[in-house]
């Protein structure tokens, strides 16, 4: 039988931890629903906003791809930081694999800037 520990986990009276236990549950429930009562209220009386709007940045599209897209000056710094990186990857480790790499890393940034212009 225990006699030393937390008071809702002890197996000597166990009745009185149970009362404690269900009482504590019972006053968390009631946290719980206040507060999904107050988040319901709060969601029928917002107005909607978002139903009918432009896209603003509709005339930004061609910036976006010459900046970001394929063939932008952005994707030739960004294959000569890899290229730097790999060489630099290569001294450290002395393992041919670190090419490998680079031409992996190569085709996903060549993929990723395709999907972004």
């Amino acid at each position: 039988m225990f006699t030393e520990d937390n008071a809702l986990k002890v197996t000597k009276g166990w009745a009185v931890a149970s009362l404690f236990r269900k009482a504590r549950e019972n006053i968390q429930m009631r946290k719980y629903l206040k507060n999904g009562g107050l988040i319901l209220l709060s969601l029928l009386a917002c107005n909607y906003a978002f139903a009918g709007s432009t896209d603003l940045l509709a005339s930004q599209s061609s910036t976006v791809s010459s900046t970001f897209g394929h063939g932008s000056s952005l994707e030739k710094y960004f294959y000569y930081a890899e290229i730097f990186i790999a060489l630099f990857l290569y001294i450290k480790a002395r393992s041919p694999l670190v090419f490998l790499g680079l031409v992996i890393v190569i085709i996903f940034t060549r993929m990723g800037f395709a999907i972004a212009g």
